[in-house]
């Protein structure tokens, strides 16, 4: 199991989280459910250290959110609004009470378990994902001594990548990766820190992937990848 506390999902009447719910358990995240503010609680107090975050539909947010923080003891860093994304005002709000993730109408998947991952991880200190991975959709391109292949870049950060590529280069080989930012094109040298084919069940990413450690990196190329880092952060952030 990657994250050991719960995302609790707290709905309204309507039962529209339900589907996230189960799109969560899928990703393995541990969950609790219930469209009831009392029942809510009741399953908080049933695990008083386990619960590391709470997701609420989006329009109910702002109204909910003294409640939440009274009575289920938790930051406010440790809400995410779901959903619909709300007014000006109500953003504004609610970044001004301490929220600080959304995950206005989630349709990825790895963006899904990158913010409740991060929620969960910015309330306990002992979760063991610490750096901030972010999910890309971004084409990339191998190179290997002479030989050049495509790529994908399922997500990264100022340390590594995660590569889609068939087949993989194996571990501890060394390669360069170059990667279109869109308005910026960036090439890094690392070495492959492990290697595989990933069950198509219970992952996000299927298929042969690996994870790549960037090695050597200068000063400048640094400067542009936390630019873009900082840029795609901002789709999550209020």
């Amino acid at each position: 199991m990657e994250y050991q506390r719960l995302a609790l999902i707290l709905d309204d009447e309507a039962g529209q989280m339900g589907e996230l719910a189960l799109r969560l358990v899928r990703l393995e995240v541990r969950v609790l459910y219930a469209n009831d503010f009392d029942e809510t609680v009741l399953l908080a107090q049933q695990s008083p250290d386990d619960v590391g975050s709470v997701l609420v539909p989006s329009h109910r947010a702002l109204g909910w959110l003294p409640r939440i923080l009274k009575r289920l003891h938790l930051p406010p860093g440790a809400v995410v609004p779901v959903g619909e994304r709300p007014d000006d005002g109500s953003v504004e709000s609610l970044r001004s009470e301490g929220v600080r993730w959304a995950l206005w109408n989630p349709e990825d998947d790895r963006a899904l378990r990158f913010v409740v991952a991060t929620a969960i991880s910015e309330t306990d200190a002992t979760e063991t994902r610490t750096e901030l991975r972010v999910p890309t959709q971004l084409d990339g391109v191998v190179l290997r001594g002479c030989l050049e292949r495509s790529s994908a870049i399922l997500n990264l950060n100022d340390s590594g990548a995660l590569v889609a590529l068939d087949p993989p280069v194996p571990a501890g080989g060394r390669v360069k990766l170059r990667l279109d930012l869109g308005d910026e094109a960036l090439t890094l040298g690392g070495r492959v820190v492990w290697s595989t084919e990933l069950p198509e069940v219970h992952t996000v990413e299927t298929g042969p992937v690996m994870g790549v450690r960037f090695e050597d990196v200068d000063l400048d190329d640094r400067a542009t990848l936390m630019r873009f880092l900082t840029k795609e952060l901002e789709r999550f952030r209020l």
